[in-house]
Protein backbone atom coordinates (compact mmCIF):
# COMPACT_ATOMS: atom_id res chain seq x y z
CA UNK A 1 0.00 0.00 0.00
CA UNK A 2 1.68 3.42 -1.14
CA UNK A 3 0.67 6.68 1.31
CA UNK A 4 1.30 9.68 -0.42
CA UNK A 5 3.96 11.41 1.89
CA UNK A 6 7.12 13.76 0.50
CA UNK A 7 9.03 10.44 0.27
CA UNK A 8 7.17 8.10 -1.61
CA UNK A 9 8.95 6.35 -4.60
CA UNK A 10 8.16 9.19 -7.42
CA UNK A 11 7.30 6.56 -10.01
CA UNK A 12 4.14 5.73 -8.85
CA UNK A 13 2.91 9.40 -9.64
CA UNK A 14 5.36 10.31 -12.55
CA UNK A 15 3.58 10.81 -15.65
CA UNK A 16 0.29 12.42 -14.91
CA UNK A 17 -1.35 14.77 -16.67
CA UNK A 18 -4.47 15.52 -15.70
CA UNK A 19 -6.24 15.06 -11.80
CA UNK A 20 -9.66 14.09 -12.12
CA UNK A 21 -11.41 14.67 -8.77
CA UNK A 22 -14.51 13.19 -7.26
CA UNK A 23 -16.82 15.65 -4.98
CA UNK A 24 -18.43 14.82 -1.79
CA UNK A 25 -16.16 13.50 0.08
CA UNK A 26 -12.98 14.91 -1.95
CA UNK A 27 -13.41 18.22 -2.51
CA UNK A 28 -16.16 19.10 0.15
CA UNK A 29 -16.86 17.88 2.89
CA UNK A 30 -21.05 17.33 2.43
CA UNK A 31 -21.85 14.47 4.32
CA UNK A 32 -23.64 16.34 7.22
CA UNK A 33 -25.36 17.90 4.22
CA UNK A 34 -26.49 14.86 2.57
CA UNK A 35 -27.95 13.60 6.04
CA UNK A 36 -30.21 17.15 6.60
CA UNK A 37 -30.80 16.67 2.56
CA UNK A 38 -31.84 13.10 2.49
CA UNK A 39 -32.85 12.94 6.10
CA UNK A 40 -35.65 16.11 5.69
CA UNK A 41 -37.67 14.04 2.70
CA UNK A 42 -37.96 11.17 4.98
CA UNK A 43 -39.09 13.13 8.04
CA UNK A 44 -41.68 14.82 5.36
CA UNK A 45 -42.56 11.49 4.30
CA UNK A 46 -43.21 10.12 7.70
CA UNK A 47 -40.43 7.81 7.57
CA UNK A 48 -38.17 6.86 10.17
CA UNK A 49 -34.78 8.24 10.00
CA UNK A 50 -31.66 6.24 7.97
CA UNK A 51 -30.06 3.51 8.64
CA UNK A 52 -26.01 3.72 8.90
CA UNK A 53 -26.36 1.59 5.63
CA UNK A 54 -28.74 3.83 4.06
CA UNK A 55 -26.49 7.52 4.62
CA UNK A 56 -23.57 5.56 3.34
CA UNK A 57 -25.19 4.81 -0.13
CA UNK A 58 -27.03 8.14 -0.50
CA UNK A 59 -23.48 10.13 0.16
CA UNK A 60 -21.74 8.20 -3.10
CA UNK A 61 -24.74 7.55 -5.37
CA UNK A 62 -26.60 9.85 -7.90
CA UNK A 63 -29.86 11.84 -6.37
CA UNK A 64 -32.80 9.59 -7.98
CA UNK A 65 -30.68 6.49 -7.09
CA UNK A 66 -30.11 7.90 -3.39
CA UNK A 67 -34.05 8.83 -3.31
CA UNK A 68 -35.31 5.46 -5.01
CA UNK A 69 -33.34 3.74 -2.39
CA UNK A 70 -34.78 5.60 0.56
CA UNK A 71 -38.15 5.92 -0.28
CA UNK A 72 -40.98 3.07 -0.61
CA UNK A 73 -42.07 3.39 -4.69
CA UNK A 74 -45.66 4.19 -3.38
CA UNK A 75 -43.81 7.62 -2.01
CA UNK A 76 -41.18 8.48 -5.09
CA UNK A 77 -43.48 11.00 -6.58
CA UNK A 78 -44.08 13.00 -3.69
CA UNK A 79 -40.35 12.33 -2.72
CA UNK A 80 -38.89 13.59 -5.36
CA UNK A 81 -41.38 17.06 -4.88
CA UNK A 82 -39.88 17.61 -1.62
CA UNK A 83 -36.20 17.70 -2.73
CA UNK A 84 -37.16 19.89 -5.36
CA UNK A 85 -38.92 22.34 -3.60
CA UNK A 86 -36.01 22.17 -0.84
CA UNK A 87 -33.80 25.79 -0.82
CA UNK A 88 -30.23 24.05 -1.91
CA UNK A 89 -28.53 27.39 -0.62
CA UNK A 90 -29.72 26.10 3.26
CA UNK A 91 -27.61 23.69 2.81
CA UNK A 92 -24.75 26.16 2.52
CA UNK A 93 -23.73 25.84 6.70
CA UNK A 94 -23.73 22.35 5.81
CA UNK A 95 -21.11 21.98 3.38
CA UNK A 96 -17.09 22.34 4.27
CA UNK A 97 -14.26 22.70 1.78
CA UNK A 98 -11.47 19.86 2.39
CA UNK A 99 -8.48 21.11 4.57
CA UNK A 100 -5.67 22.26 1.81
CA UNK A 101 -7.73 21.23 -1.47
CA UNK A 102 -7.65 25.03 -2.70
CA UNK A 103 -3.90 25.36 -2.24
CA UNK A 104 -3.72 21.91 -3.75
CA UNK A 105 -5.81 23.11 -6.57
CA UNK A 106 -4.18 26.32 -7.18
CA UNK A 107 -0.67 24.79 -7.06
CA UNK A 108 -2.11 21.84 -9.88
CA UNK A 109 -3.73 24.76 -12.03
CA UNK A 110 -0.04 26.69 -11.84
CA UNK A 111 1.90 23.70 -12.25
CA UNK A 112 0.24 23.03 -15.83
CA UNK A 113 -1.97 20.19 -14.52
CA UNK A 114 -5.32 19.54 -16.03
CA UNK A 115 -8.41 19.57 -13.68
CA UNK A 116 -11.74 17.85 -13.92
CA UNK A 117 -14.40 16.69 -11.45
CA UNK A 118 -16.53 13.72 -12.23
CA UNK A 119 -19.36 13.28 -9.85
CA UNK A 120 -22.37 11.93 -9.24
CA UNK A 121 -23.65 14.92 -7.70
CA UNK A 122 -26.34 16.73 -10.43
CA UNK A 123 -27.51 20.33 -11.23
CA UNK A 124 -26.44 21.19 -7.53
CA UNK A 125 -23.00 21.15 -8.38
CA UNK A 126 -22.20 24.75 -9.75
CA UNK A 127 -23.63 26.46 -6.44
CA UNK A 128 -21.73 23.88 -4.64
CA UNK A 129 -18.55 25.21 -6.26
CA UNK A 130 -19.79 28.66 -5.47
CA UNK A 131 -20.64 28.09 -2.09
CA UNK A 132 -16.98 27.04 -1.38
CA UNK A 133 -14.48 29.38 -3.32
CA UNK A 134 -14.11 26.12 -5.65
CA UNK A 135 -15.10 27.80 -9.20
CA UNK A 136 -13.12 28.25 -12.29
CA UNK A 137 -10.67 25.19 -11.25
CA UNK A 138 -12.74 22.58 -13.28
CA UNK A 139 -13.18 21.90 -17.01
CA UNK A 140 -15.17 19.70 -17.48
CA UNK A 141 -17.21 19.90 -14.40
CA UNK A 142 -19.37 15.74 -15.13
CA UNK A 143 -22.25 15.40 -13.26
CA UNK A 144 -24.59 13.00 -13.29
CA UNK A 145 -26.74 15.22 -15.41
CA UNK A 146 -24.30 14.96 -17.86
CA UNK A 147 -24.24 11.56 -18.73
CA UNK A 148 -26.16 8.47 -20.11
CA UNK A 149 -24.64 6.25 -17.28
CA UNK A 150 -23.34 8.15 -14.27
CA UNK A 151 -19.98 6.16 -11.86
CA UNK A 152 -19.35 3.58 -11.82
CA UNK A 153 -20.04 3.81 -15.54
CA UNK A 154 -16.66 5.03 -17.00
CA UNK A 155 -18.60 7.65 -19.26
CA UNK A 156 -17.59 11.03 -17.35
CA UNK A 157 -13.90 9.80 -17.17
CA UNK A 158 -13.64 8.91 -21.07
CA UNK A 159 -15.63 12.47 -21.98
CA UNK A 160 -12.95 14.35 -19.08
CA UNK A 161 -10.01 12.23 -21.02
CA UNK A 162 -11.10 13.13 -24.73
CA UNK A 163 -11.77 16.67 -23.78
CA UNK A 164 -8.19 16.79 -22.48
CA UNK A 165 -6.34 14.86 -25.09
CA UNK A 166 -4.56 12.27 -22.72
CA UNK A 167 -4.15 8.74 -22.19
CA UNK A 168 -5.66 6.97 -19.49
CA UNK A 169 -2.05 5.95 -17.86
CA UNK A 170 -1.99 10.17 -17.76
CA UNK A 171 -4.77 10.24 -15.32
CA UNK A 172 -5.27 10.14 -12.07
CA UNK A 173 -8.95 10.21 -10.35
CA UNK A 174 -9.32 11.03 -6.93
CA UNK A 175 -12.20 9.55 -5.33
CA UNK A 176 -13.48 8.39 -1.66
CA UNK A 177 -15.90 5.45 -2.62
CA UNK A 178 -16.14 2.08 -4.31
CA UNK A 179 -18.19 3.67 -6.92
CA UNK A 180 -15.24 5.86 -7.70
CA UNK A 181 -12.59 2.80 -7.76
CA UNK A 182 -14.74 1.09 -9.92
CA UNK A 183 -15.21 3.76 -12.33
CA UNK A 184 -11.96 3.90 -12.36
CA UNK A 185 -10.85 0.23 -12.97
CA UNK A 186 -13.62 0.98 -15.83
CA UNK A 187 -11.30 3.54 -17.48
CA UNK A 188 -8.27 2.17 -17.29
CA UNK A 189 -7.10 5.22 -15.17
CA UNK A 190 -5.29 5.87 -11.64
CA UNK A 191 -7.05 5.44 -8.79
CA UNK A 192 -5.79 7.39 -5.98
CA UNK A 193 -8.07 6.96 -2.64
CA UNK A 194 -8.95 9.95 -0.48
CA UNK A 195 -8.73 8.96 3.05
CA UNK A 196 -10.22 5.40 2.66
CA UNK A 197 -7.03 2.78 2.71
CA UNK A 198 -9.61 -0.16 2.41
CA UNK A 199 -10.40 0.87 -1.47
CA UNK A 200 -8.42 -0.80 -4.00
CA UNK A 201 -5.85 2.42 -5.22
CA UNK A 202 -2.61 2.99 -6.73
CA UNK A 203 -2.29 5.42 -4.10
CA UNK A 204 -3.96 6.63 -0.72
CA UNK A 205 -4.17 10.27 -0.52
CA UNK A 206 -4.70 10.95 3.63
CA UNK A 207 -4.56 14.84 3.04
CA UNK A 208 -4.07 17.02 0.19
CA UNK A 209 -0.83 18.66 2.19
CA UNK A 210 1.32 15.43 1.34
CA UNK A 211 -0.07 14.67 -2.16
CA UNK A 212 0.79 18.39 -2.90
CA UNK A 213 4.64 18.07 -1.39
CA UNK A 214 4.77 14.21 -3.09
CA UNK A 215 3.71 15.96 -6.61
CA UNK A 216 6.02 19.41 -5.93
CA UNK A 217 9.13 16.69 -5.63
CA UNK A 218 8.36 14.50 -8.23
CA UNK A 219 7.88 17.27 -10.97
CA UNK A 220 9.90 19.62 -9.52
CA UNK A 221 7.24 22.32 -10.13
CA UNK A 222 5.51 21.91 -13.17
CA UNK A 223 3.34 19.07 -15.17
CA UNK A 224 4.98 16.72 -18.38
CA UNK A 225 4.56 19.11 -21.45
CA UNK A 226 1.16 18.04 -23.03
Amino acid sequence: MAIANPLMNPRLIEGVKTVVFDNDGVLIDSYEANMVYYGTIRRELGLPPMTEAEKYYVHTRTHEEAVRHIVPADKLERAFQIGATMNQASLAPYFKRSEGIREFLSWLRSAGFGLAVNTSRGSSMDLVLKLTDLEGFFHPVITSCKVSKPKPHPEGLFRIMQEHGVRPDEVAYIGDSVVDQRAAQAAGVRFWAYRDQGLEADVHVENFWAIRAAMQRCYKGCAPAF
